[in-house]
């Protein structure tokens, strides 16, 4: 049968405790500075990260800044090229007014001109006709002193037909 002894007992009590403090000195003195090492690292590794993340979140927050400066600075120069296509546009247009103006002012004077001329053609003309007409009737040639009297009947005849010719 089992039998209790006590000094075994105490013996026992006291190897453990005898190993017990040899474990924790040479042993588990160890374990734990190797586990609060690794602790340390790893908390390490996390304010690495965490410094990382904010770091990652201000490149993006710097990156989102120059490309909303860019679509800023693409707009205004898009509007600025705009802008100077349209005062181009305008230029060319008020030129292209001012050579049409000049070309029609042109064109109204070489009709004057050319009307002007057809009228004068004509009244010499018909100078021609009536000076021929007169002669036949009176039987003569025409002569100088026929001029003026035709002359003076254009004169007349404008001056009665109110100006116009």
């Amino acid at each position: 049968m089992l039998s209790f002894d006590w000094f075994n007992f105490v013996c026992m009590i006291i190897n453990l405790l005898i190993l017990y403090f040899l474990m924790k000195k040479f042993l588990f003195g160890r374990v734990n500075r190797i586990l609060d090492e690794r602790k340390k690292e790893i908390e390490n590794g996390f304010l690495e990260v965490e410094e990382k993340k904010k770091e990652a979140e201000k490149a993006e927050e710097e990156y989102r800044t120059h490309l909303a400066e860019l679509t800023f600075e693409g707009e205004k120069k898009k509007k600025e090229e705009d802008l100077r296509a349209a005062v181009e546009y305008n230029r060319l247009i008020s030129e292209a007014n001012e050579k049409a103006g000049d070309i029609i002012k042109k064109a109204r004077d070489t009709a004057r001109y050319e009307t002007r001329r057809a009228v004068v053609e004509q009244e010499k003309e018909m100078r021609s006709l009536i000076l021929s007409a007169a002669s036949k009737i009176a039987g003569s040639k025409g002569t100088a002193n026929d001029n003026e009297l035709y002359d003076r009947f254009i004169e007349n005849t404008v001056h009665t037909d109110g100006g116009n010719k």
